[in-house]
C-alpha cells in the first residue's frame, strides 16, 4: 500500500528493459521518463523544477550523453559525475562546475 510500492515497467520492443536491456538502455528509459515528468510539471504548474542527476553519464555512450545534455541545456540541473573533463570538453560550452576533494568544495 502506498506510492513506494508503485512500479513502472519499461519495455523495448515489448520486452522488459529491466531483464533484457543494457545498462545504457535502462538508463535511457529512466531518463526519458524523468524528462517527460519535467515537461508535465512545467505545463501544469507553469514552473520548471530543478533537475538532479547523479552519475547518469557513466552508463551512456557518447551519442546518448550528447542527446541528454542537449535536452537539459535550458534546465537548471545539478549533475554529479566522474570523468567530468571528457564530458565538458566534448559537450558543454558553459557551465558552473565544482569539484569535491577530501571533503572540500573547489570551483
Amino acid at each position: 500500500m502506498g506510492i513506494h510500492k508503485d512500479d513502472i515497467l519499461f519495455t523495448i520492443n515489448d520486452i522488459p528493459a529491466r531483464n533484457y536491456g543494457s545498462q545504457g538502455q535502462q538508463r535511457t528509459a529512466a531518463l526519458s521518463a524523468k524528462l517527460a515528468e519535467i515537461e508535465l510539471i512545467r505545463s501544469s504548474t507553469k514552473t520548471t523544477p530543478v533537475l538532479l542527476l547523479d552519475d547518469v553519464l557513466s552508463e551512456l555512450d557518447g551519442s546518448r550523453q550528447r542527446f541528454l545534455l542537449t535536452q537539459i541545456k535550458d534546465l537548471q540541473t545539478i549533475l554529479t559525475c566522474t570523468g567530468l573533463e571528457d564530458v565538458l570538453t566534448k559537450n558543454i560550452t558553459s557551465a558552473q562546475t565544482m569539484q569535491v576533494k577530501s571533503g572540500k568544495i573547489y570551483r
